[in-house]
């Protein structure tokens, strides 16, 4: 049984939410990583330079990581607008309640994740 209307539309307004914090935050990372990338060319010793170095990686990493959950989120809210969320990416089957609550950002259901993780993450053809 999937998600209830009002379930859905509560899912929706928290996801919008988190995506506005996410992209915020995804601005301010990117732009600590250009700063510490302009302390490495403001001189300073190997030291300074390989900290700035280091920090504008970090930075860098996480805007990553909120730009693949910003991506996920976005796809979910497509699919919330289609009609079509909550169905698994790789059976077609519906995914239980239970999992999109736990994990509303899940595109497989349980087995399939499985497999998928097997697998290395790799997509499987069928062709």
């Amino acid at each position: 049984m999937a998600l209830a209307q009002e379930e859905l539309k509560a899912l929706e307004r928290a996801l919008a939410s988190r995506a506005r914090r996410l992209r915020g935050e995804v601005s301010e990372k990117l732009g600590d990583a250009a700063d510490d990338a302009g302390g490495m060319n403001a001189g300073g010793d190997y030291g300074d330079q390989a900290f700035a170095s280091g920090e504008s990686s970090l930075d860098l990493a996480e805007a990553g990581r909120d730009i693949a959950e910003l991506r996920a989120i976005d796809a979910a809210l497509v699919a919330i607008g289609e009609g079509s969320y909550g169905m698994c990416a790789s059976c077609g089957e519906e995914i239980p309640e239970e999992r999109l609550r736990a994990q509303p950002l899940a595109l497989r259901c349980v087995p399939c994740q499985e497999r998928f993780e097997r697998q290395g993450g790799q997509q499987s053809s069928s062709i």
